[in-house]
């Protein structure tokens, strides 16, 4: 007897099997596919359902990515708002000595950020509100498109570099 090893992908095995059975051959087979894992949902259910219904559809997965990132990656607390509002808050894990270190607006279609005005300098999509000086939260930036993405990370990393130091 002859024993031979073959990989193939799944697109393979039919035909693998039907030459080798062609040839008489006399064979077992054993899947190697992992079987598919169950994630638990990265956000709570009520977080999500607020970014589902507040979040114009072409924004939507916009805001649940960038959520679900600093949930996930970094860790961050994602609260709702108060109930006459309709945002998320993100914090960062562990006792709160600051506030949100963003505010995610899917309603209006920007995050708000605590950290210094000047952080919206050499921006792309970010900039500086015209607030008063005990807003805590003077950096805005819109999540209309996908290339915003990595600017409203870098900008968290920053708010939440801050809060934690804080």
């Amino acid at each position: 007897m002859i024993k031979v090893t073959i990989e193939a992908e799944p697109g393979e095995m039919p035909a693998l099997i039907e030459a080798l059975a062609a040839h008489g051959a006399e064979f077992s087979l054993r899947s190697k596919a992992r079987p598919a894992q169950r994630s638990e949902p990265v956000l709570n259910a009520d977080v999500l359902d607020l970014l589902r219904t507040r979040a114009p559809a072409q924004q939507l997965d916009h805001f649940v990515s960038f959520v679900e990132t600093e949930v996930r990656e970094h860790g961050a607390v994602a609260e709702l708002g108060t109930e006459k509002t309709s945002y998320v808050k993100l914090y960062v894990p562990g006792p709160r000595k600051v506030g949100a270190y963003c505010y995610v607006r899917p309603d209006r279609g920007y995050l708000d950020f605590r950290v210094p005005i000047d952080a919206a300098d050499g921006c792309r999509f970010a900039y500086a509100r015209d607030v008063r000086s005990d807003n805590s939260h003077p950096v805005r930036c819109p999540l209309t498109k996908a290339d915003a993405l990595p600017e409203a990370h870098r900008l968290a990393d920053l708010a939440r570099e801050i809060a934690q130091n804080a």
